[in-house]
């Protein structure tokens, strides 16, 4: 299968954006997070054929002090994907760096709009 060249848009997608507003919907420094959602741009999609990676892009004006904070895990249910999905979260230097989606069974959806996205247990 080939994979779909990635969008060269350096806005967030909908589902990129709801993934993130779901990780830092009450987590600690939330509000601080959030305001880096806002500011955010992509530098960089990649796909992968069973999910993509989105390398971003925020200044550093937006930096959250260094602490101890947990990133909530988010999951994401498509009715394409019998086993759901998974969407993990690097923050490196007080910014959110990177978003990495995979799937567990079958090939990523062309359909993003069929998401359903919620914190994971």
């Amino acid at each position: 299968m080939m994979i779909q060249p990635a969008s060269e848009s350096p806005d967030l997608t909908d589902l990129e954006r709801s993934v993130l507003e779901t990780a830092f919907s009450s987590a600690g420094r939330a509000a601080e997070f959030r305001s880096q959602i806002a500011a955010a741009s992509v530098a960089l999609r990649t796909p992968s054929g069973v999910g993509f990676v989105t390398k971003l892009s925020i200044s550093d004006e937006y930096r959250v002090p260094e602490d101890t904070f947990a990133i909530p895990v988010v999951k994401g249910e498509h009715p394409a994907l019998p086993s759901g999905a998974e969407f993990i979260l690097q923050v490196k230097n007080g910014r959110i760096t990177c978003i990495e989606a995979f799937c567990y069974e079958g090939m990523w959806p062309v359909d993003e709009s069929q998401f359903r996205i919620h914190a994971g247990p």
